[in-house]
């Protein structure tokens, strides 16, 4: 059995250990140590995956699907000019994605790139949403196919499909010099909807897309209606059998 002067010798040392773990050993630790983030490029810190989900804003690919493109088109505005819109749906119900990038690519009669157009868009939860590009310069060629395509979607965030307004009517006048007018309602209490950008989209008797306008509608107090103007430089090609409106938040 050990003696009372060898317990206090080894009750010396252990305090002595303690005291080298508590004045060395822990600042080394912590020279080394970085806590988990969401952007060190590992799986930690109770994250889904790398740098996604648990407390990561950004969401992991498992919890979404990506959005898709349903067509795209081109019309022409001016000798060489042309706007292209691609008609675009994100299927998840409950997230968004900011600043996706894309690219419109216009192709002549013998498949050859006339145009490239780039840039960046919302991605919106949970509904159909317009992709605009204006003023797409093809010098003499003629596009005749538009093509769209997303770039990877490197930030998925949860949020819910924010309001539109509620279109009450749509008058189309068709002829040399078309124009539409639509009236909208804003039907929330207390929401006021602003930086909207509005884009009507014509089709024919086969339901294919002929032509569409943009237009802005800056803010729309709650309870309140707007008449919105969309106009084209020339005929449509047919005629209109239905119209469709989308609204798109910045």
């Amino acid at each position: 059995m050990a003696s009372w002067s060898a317990k206090r010798r080894f009750g010396y040392f252990l305090a002595f250990v303690v005291l080298v773990v508590l004045v060395v050993g822990l600042p080394v630790f912590f020279s080394f140590y970085k806590s988990p983030t969401c952007a060190d490029g590992e799986k930690n810190g109770g994250e889904k995956g790398i740098d996604c989900g648990g407390s990561c804003v950004r969401l992991c690919p498992a919890d979404f699907a990506a959005p898709r493109a349903l067509w795209s088109y081109s019309a022409r505005i001016a000798p060489g000019i042309y706007n292209a819109l691609a008609y675009a749906e994100n299927p998840n119900q409950s997230v968004y994605a900011e600043k996706v990038g894309y690219t419109f690519r216009l192709y002549d009669s013998a498949g050859l790139l006339v145009a490239e157009k780039r840039g960046e868009t919302l991605v919106p939860a949970g509904q159909k949403f317009a992709v605009f590009e204006s003023g797409i310069r093809t010098g003499q060629r003629v596009p005749l196919k538009t093509t769209f395509e997303f770039s990877d979607v490197s930030e998925w965030k949860s949020g819910k499909a924010t309001p539109n307004p509620r279109v009450l009517s749509i008058d189309l006048e068709q002829g040399d010099s078309p124009r539409a007018e639509v009236k909208v309602s804003n039907d929330s209490a207390n929401l006021t909807l602003s930086s909207l950008d509005v884009f009507i989209i014509i089709y024919d008797e086969a339901d294919s897309r002929m032509a569409f306008s943009k237009t802005r509608l800056d803010a729309i107090a709650p309870r309140q209606t707007e008449t919105l103007y969309f106009t084209w430089p020339g005929a449509f090609p047919r005629p209109s059998v239905r119209k469709e409106v989308l609204f798109m938040a910045h």
